[in-house]
């Protein structure tokens, strides 16, 4: 009987006068403006899954859950089958936010009402699949203090507060659910990646922008609301990805600057060197568009004085010449007011980057001192070391020159006959007897003394005829 109780108490709950009135008068406000066309054509272009013109099978989808005991499978199916389609509608309009209302509205079919969101959503948060907007914004924005004051004080005081009221007025109680709204978490994930990857281009890549732009740049590229923008950025800041600036003394809690820092640039905020340089760059752009103006209101003052002299009326073309003449004298300041600027901007951006190459050397000659401590250098240890090494080279020359100069007689070893025998065989010879062998190399190895060797020298006959007298005396002697 609980789910037929729980059918009609649904369906009382969804007739009441009030809810139908609420439905009426708020329709779809809380959807961004941007998104209004898209919400308008919404039946035409929303890609609804295949099954949505099955009466049957919608009729089961749009009903209310059963106990899961009856069929697991055909209850799961129905959870899974809204979660993907929750998913898909807020990744369709751009905005990871949504409420229970909107669903109803634009997920009701032939004047049949989902009757089973109150499941899907419960199921979805218990998964943490989405989570309460208050709830994520005031984690995001809040610090320990305001975190502890919210779960420990208000959140019990909240739950007490929603309980009493829910037993005096049930209908208003029913009307704040549909208010309720809720983020999906992946749908907000993956609109924060996309938006992060802008801010990795120029002009935001380390600069300071203002909002504005930021919102301008994000809404030419995505498909995506201003509330679901300022909620990427919200997220960004709380991943330490981004800095943001709030107006002060604004209790809408408006963004005004964003910052994104450079690659291996820590988180540091917004400080007041970013805000002065911001305003100064602020200036810049108003001079140079009042300028553009004054010039453009020069050449319109310059035809008409042409256009006076033409037709000969030189008394109506003074006052606009003195008109021409101030407003030179004007645009002369500006420009000058813009050239200080520009070079105000110039120095500061001078002075940031030789700030930048003093932290580098500080940092070098840090991590070069550590070095030395790390590997014990000092003049004293060099000094040894060097001396040592010149020490081992000369030693090492030193020995080099002993073994230069030695001679080592390693002819002994070989047998003299031996070396004859393979002479011999290289160019080809008789090998002699052993005898002659020895005797050659007795008289190799013999030491002839001084009068032995003037001996022999006169033995030698020197012929000091010429080839022809030796020839004829040759055949005399014969």
């Amino acid at each position: 009987m609980k789910p037929r109780r729980r059918r009609i108490e649904l369906k009382r709950i969804d007739l009441s006068p009030q809810t139908r009135g609420y439905f009426t008068n708020r329709k779809m406000s809380n959807v961004p403006a941007r998104n209004q066309k898209a919400a308008n054509k919404f039946e035409d272009s929303f890609p609804y899954p295949a099954c949505w013109q099955d009466n049957v099978r919608m009729g089961f989808l749009l009903a209310t859950f059963r106990e899961r005991s009856v069929n697991p499978e055909s209850y799961d199916s129905k959870l899974q089958f809204w979660t993907n389609l929750i998913r898909d509608y807020c990744e369709y309009k751009g905005d990871a936010s949504f409420s229970k209302e909107e669903l109803k509205i634009r997920f009701t079919r032939n004047a049949h009402v989902p009757a089973c969101l109150d499941t899907v959503l419960s199921n979805m948060l218990q998964l943490k699949i989405i989570c309460a907007s208050e709830d994520y914004k005031l984690n995001i924005n809040s610090n320990w203090t305001e975190w502890a004051l919210r779960n420990f004080i208000k959140g019990p005081f909240l739950w007490i507060y929603g309980t009493l009221k829910f037993w005096f007025n049930t209908n208003e109680m029913v009307a704040d659910s549909y208010r309720i709204e809720y983020v999906h978490m992946d749908v907000l994930k993956n609109f924060c990646m996309q938006v992060y990857e802008i801010l990795q281009k120029s002009p935001f890549k380390g600069t300071v922008q203002p909002y504005e732009v930021f919102i301008e740049e994000v809404l030419r590229v995505m498909t995506i609301s201003e509330n679901c923008i300022k909620l990427c950025a919200q997220t960004l800041h709380y991943e330490r990805k981004i800095d943001l600036s709030y107006k002060l003394g604004d209790n809408e809690n408006r963004i005004q600057l964003i910052k994104v820092p450079m690659e291996n640039e820590s988180i540091t905020g917004i400080n007041e060197n970013d805000i002065v340089i911001y305003k100064m760059k602020a200036v810049q752009m108003n001079l140079m568009e009042q300028l553009r103006g004054t010039e453009v209101k020069i050449e319109e003052i310059k035809s008409n004085i042409y256009q006076y002299l033409k037709e000969n009326k030189r008394q109506m073309a003074k006052p606009l010449l003195k008109k021409k003449h101030l407003l030179e004298n004007t645009h002369n300041k500006q420009s000058l007011a813009l050239q200080n600027i520009e070079t105000l901007l110039s120095t500061v951006e001078e002075a940031k980057h030789n700030g930048i190459i003093l932290d580098a050397y500080k940092s070098g000659s840090k991590a070069l001192q550590n070095i030395f401590d790390t590997s014990n250098l000092n003049n004293d240890t060099v000094t040894d070391i060097v001396a040592d090494v010149n020490e081992t080279i000369q030693t090492h020359k030193e020995i080099g020159d002993i073994l230069g100069d030695t001679n080592l007689n390693v002819s002994d070893s070989y047998d003299d006959n031996d070396l004859e025998r393979e002479l011999a065989q290289i160019t080809g010879e008789d090998i002699k007897t052993e005898t002659e062998i020895d005797k050659t190399i007795t008289y190799q190895k013999s030491t002839l003394t001084d009068e032995q060797l003037i001996n022999m020298l006169e033995d030698l006959e020197v012929e000091q005829k010429s080839p022809e007298a030796a020839k004829s005396s040759q055949q005399l002697k014969s």
